[in-house]
């Protein structure tokens, strides 16, 4: 089937949406992207851009469109476990931007670049058929595809249903503001794991993961459990309220029909330590705008899964394995003088999370 005579319905108009939507246009596909959300909106989300995916990014964004954003380059990486940090330049910068700038950009390029877009409506439903798609609206319209994407961070209209999540795990997201962040920083406390950086407009992000029986303990209070965790914090820094969202971190999920397809945290993801997840959710849109053949859906569905399974085979449980340590302070004390030698220690987590040295 010729591209052009095809047409591919993405839910969710995030990065994987977005790239996806971008790629698929700009090899001639007719796209429509259904977002519930009116843009900008606030997201759950650390709002560190890996430096994996700068190439991705800066393929729909250009550089000057992003700092135009208001998005930041930042390479200063600071390690912090009680009162000891450790400090070390990244090889490479990376980009920082609010979700709620991020995502307009890219929504805004993927439009520019052709794609149709219904916002702010909800999917009510997806039928499948053999010969295609009928992708229900909330506002009762339907939309007829071929193929239909699902990059709306669960994939619940795709047969097999929501992807897994962490168990008894939580993320938390709110903005700071004279908070004086440098750099990125990560924070090692028991039970949880504090991430932040700075973005635009003098903000500053901090994302925080915690087990969900240590936010009990503290009755729900996140800033009463963060003061605990962060001395340092300051409740007067709060800029707008905390957000909260299950964590990713389940294997690949393969989609229930052949024209349907899962990308970013709708198909897995990844730990979110170091912006791993705004990466891995840009690279699967654009693999899949790459790749997709509405001819034979279900040869495409293989490849993309091999390619997805090698993406995650090294960067899953690495970024697993930062997430258990940063958890339990003692373990980061204990290597705490190799740390010593980030060039030694660092960079192999680094090179094993795909970021380029």
């Amino acid at each position: 089937m010729n591209p052009k005579n095809a047409h591919v319905v993405v839910i969710g108009a995030g990065p994987a949406g977005s790239a996806a939507a971008f790629g698929l246009v700009r090899r001639g596909f007719r796209v429509t992207i259904v977002e519930s959300r009116a843009f900008p909106r606030a997201k759950v989300c650390g709002e560190y851009i890996s430096p994996a995916a700068t190439e991705t990014l800066e393929w729909i964004v250009s550089a000057r469109a992003l700092m135009a954003g208001g998005a930041r380059r930042e390479d200063l990486f600071v390690l912090e476990v009680g009162d000891r940090s450790v400090e070390w330049r990244m090889p490479r910068p990376a980009w920082t931007l609010s979700r709620a700038a991020l995502d307009d950009l890219l929504l805004n390029a993927a439009q520019d670049a052709g794609a149709a877009v219904s916002q702010p409506v909800a999917v009510r439903s997806v039928a499948y058929e053999e010969d295609g798609v009928q992708v229900t609206l909330a506002d009762g319209r339907v939309i007829g595809a071929s193929i239909v994407v699902h990059a709306d961070g669960s994939g619940r209209f795709d047969p097999r249903g929501p992807v897994a999540h962490r168990a008894g795990v939580i993320g938390h997201k709110r903005h700071l503001r004279g908070a004086g962040v440098e750099g990125l920083r990560m924070r090692a406390a028991s039970g949880a794991y504090i991430g932040t950086v700075g973005v635009e407009n003098g903000l500053a992000t901090c994302a925080l993961v915690a087990r969900a029986s240590l936010v009990k303990r503290f009755g729900g209070d996140l800033d009463a459990m963060l003061v605990a965790l962060w001395p340092a914090y300051r409740v007067a820094w709060a800029e707008g309220p905390w957000m909260s969202c299950p964590v990713p971190g389940a294997s690949y999920t393969g989609p229930g029909h052949r024209r349907s397809f899962r990308v970013g945290n709708a198909a897995a993801g990844v730990e979110p330590v170091g912006g791993e997840g705004i990466g891995l959710a840009l690279w699967a849109g654009q693999t899949l705008a790459k790749l997709l053949d509405p001819g034979d859906p279900v040869r495409t569905q293989r490849e993309f899964a091999r390619a997805y399974r090698r993406r995650l085979r090294v960067r899953r449980p690495t970024c697993r394995l930062a997430a258990a340590a940063l958890m339990r302070p003692v373990v980061v004390r204990a290597v705490a003088p190799a740390l010593r030698w980030p060039r030694a220690t660092l960079a192999p987590w680094w090179a094993l999370t795909g970021k380029p040295l």
